[in-house]
């Protein structure tokens, strides 16, 4: 009687062919959410400044994404920023981080 042949050789290359594009998948999904949160942070603070800057009755700049609105002695900022995926290709995919921020309007500024 023959015994069936238990050979493993092959396995290691296929368990490698499959493993190295899940990692690899893996990581460029880290990457875009890092990108994510430190666009986050970057428009946050930017809201703040033209917040802060509104409410003090300062000129801001024409920045594209940037909205300001002061209403009720409030200064209200919204700042819209894309972040595209990391790979060409995904193409022109991208996602739109909103950050929002509110400063007090300061006495004497506005009638």
């Amino acid at each position: 009687m023959r015994r069936p042949r238990t050979s493993d050789t092959g396995s290691v290359l296929l368990e490698t062919a499959i493993a190295i594009p899940v990692l690899l998948a893996v990581t460029v999904a880290l990457v875009w959410v890092a990108s994510l949160g430190a666009t986050y942070v970057r428009a946050l603070d930017a809201a703040q400044t033209a917040a802060r800057q509104a409410a003090r009755g300062a000129a801001l700049p024409d920045t594209d994404g940037l909205s300001v609105s002061v209403a009720g002695g409030l200064a209200r900022a919204v700042v819209v920023r894309p972040v595209h995926l990391p790979l060409p290709v995904f193409g022109q995919l991208s996602v739109d981080v909103t950050a929002e921020a509110s400063a007090l309007v300061e006495i004497g500024v506005l009638p």
